[in-house]
Formats: structure tokens, C-alpha cells, sequence
């Protein structure tokens, strides 16, 4: 009689060489792994707000140590706690930022089935600002990719990242036809500045050399007119002078006799 074995009895048995797969921590602000179109636009607005408020905090401590500094210059900035203090907080909020920043763009990159060495797209001009709403506006592939799975937009991301997309649509609606509106302005500034030296030039043409040699043989004579006319009148009133001091000194002659 055969014995049986333990899978045999038990053909439901799972097999011991397969390890269960442990699932790794997804950390928002981690390169690996991926990120949905709203996922990105609320940790991008996440992220904005932080460094906005870091800001904020270090312009407050280097206005403190500015203004309560006996120079009150930039040099004191320097030479305090507070001043030295918001210039780190300034350095390190920067930095912080920036690698955050990169951070989601990559995950980013990853929904959409792409290398995250394209981050280096955005520091072309004009270029980067294309290539930015392309990946805002871009869907990630369905599914899994070569970079894993699908990551699920959580409740709170959602929000935030709906939130941002209105103001970002509202902030564009408002912006577009304000630029439009300047530019307008500053044309017709110019226009106007333009027509006012072409009305200038036009009321002061230009004089030959006959007409300048006339105008300033002119001008001669008018001056010599106008000395002559104040040398008579220095002479009335030197002759008006005399006089009066003449009638002043006869009064005083006939008041003593």
C-alpha cells in the first residue's frame, strides 16, 4: 500500500517556495513610482505654498535684523543672528524646492512612460514652458509600464489638484487680456510721442543761411534799440534825482531864513 504525501492530501496547499510580494512605501515626494495628472497639479500647489510661506518667514527676519540694526544697511544682514538666519532659511527653502520639484516632475514623467532625464527640457526657454503644459496637461499610459503601476489619485489630491487647475484658469483668463490691454497702451504712448516731435519739427523749420544772417542782423538792432532806451531812462531818473534833491535842498534853505 502506497502512502500518500501532504500535497497530495491536501492538493490546496499553497506551494512554500512562492514569498509573499511585500509592497513598498509610496512616498509622494520620492523619484520612483508615478503620478497622475491631478496627483502632480496638488503636490505642485502643495509645494508652491510651502516655499511661498518659507519665503515669506525669511524676508519678515531679514526686515527685523535690517531695521533694527544701527547701520541699516545690507551689511548688517551679515553681521546678525536674524540677518544671517533668513538668509539660510532663503538658501535652504531654494534648494528644498527645487529637488522636490524635480521629484514629482519625475514621477510624472514615469506615468507617462517616459525617462525623467527630460526634466532637463525645461531649462531651454520657451521650450520648457511648451513641455511643461504638455505634462500637466498630458494622459499617463493605462495600466502598467515600464516603470510600474498605476499609482491611485487619493480624495485629497484630487481637491487641491482641482483647486489649482481653477486658479491656474482664472489667473491665465485675467492675465492674457491684461497683456493685451499694455501692449495696446504702450503703442499708442508711442504713436503719440512720435506725432508730438513730428508737430514740433513741423512748427520749427529749418532756416537758410540768408534768413539766419537776417535774423540775427535783426536781433543786433533790436539790442542796440533797447540799450539805447535804457541808457535814456538811467538818464531821467539820474535827472529826476537831482531835481528832487534840489527842490529839498531850497525847502530847507527858505525854512531856516
Amino acid at each position: 500500500m502506497t502512502e500518500l504525501t501532504s500535497s497530495e492530501l491536501n492538493p490546496f496547499q499553497q506551494d512554500q517556495n512562492i514569498q509573499p510580494q511585500i509592497q513598498k512605501a509610496d512616498h509622494p515626494l520620492s523619484p520612483e513610482g508615478r503620478f497622475g495628472r491631478l496627483s502632480y497639479l496638488a503636490w505642485l500647489f502643495i509645494i508652491s505654498m510651502i516655499y511661498t510661506c518659507l519665503l515669506c518667514i525669511s524676508v519678515a527676519l531679514g526686515l527685523f535684523a535690517f531695521f533694527n540694526s544701527a547701520e541699516r544697511s545690507i551689511e548688517a544682514l551679515f553681521n546678525s543672528f536674524l540677518g544671517l538666519s533668513a538668509i539660510a532659511l532663503i538658501v535652504v527653502s531654494i534648494v528644498a524646492m527645487f529637488v522636490a520639484m524635480i521629484c514629482i516632475t519625475i514621477r510624472r514623467l514615469h506615468d507617462l512612460n517616459k525617462s525623467g532625464w527630460l526634466c532637463l527640457i525645461f531649462l531651454i526657454p520657451l521650450v520648457g514652458t511648451i513641455f511643461s503644459i504638455y505634462v500637466m496637461a498630458a494622459k499617463g499610459t493605462e495600466g502598467e509600464n515600464k516603470f510600474g503601476i498605476k499609482r491611485p489619485t487619493e480624495q485629497t489630491e484630487k481637491v487641491i489638484g482641482s483647486l489649482y487647475l481653477i486658479l491656474m484658469i482664472v489667473y491665465l483668463l485675467v492675465m492674457i487680456p491684461l497683456m493685451f490691454n499694455m501692449q495696446s497702451m504702450m503703442n499708442n504712448l508711442e504713436q503719440a510721442q512720435l506725432q508730438e516731435q513730428a508737430m514740433m519739427s513741423e512748427g520749427e523749420p529749418e532756416l537758410t543761411d540768408e534768413q539766419l544772417a537776417a535774423y540775427l542782423e535783426q536781433a543786433e538792432s533790436e539790442g542796440e534799440e533797447l540799450a539805447y532806451a535804457d541808457g535814456e531812462s538811467v538818464e531821467i531818473s539820474e535827472n529826476a534825482d537831482s531835481s528832487a534833491e534840489d527842490a529839498a535842498i531850497a525847502a530847507a534853505e527858505t525854512s531856516v531864513e
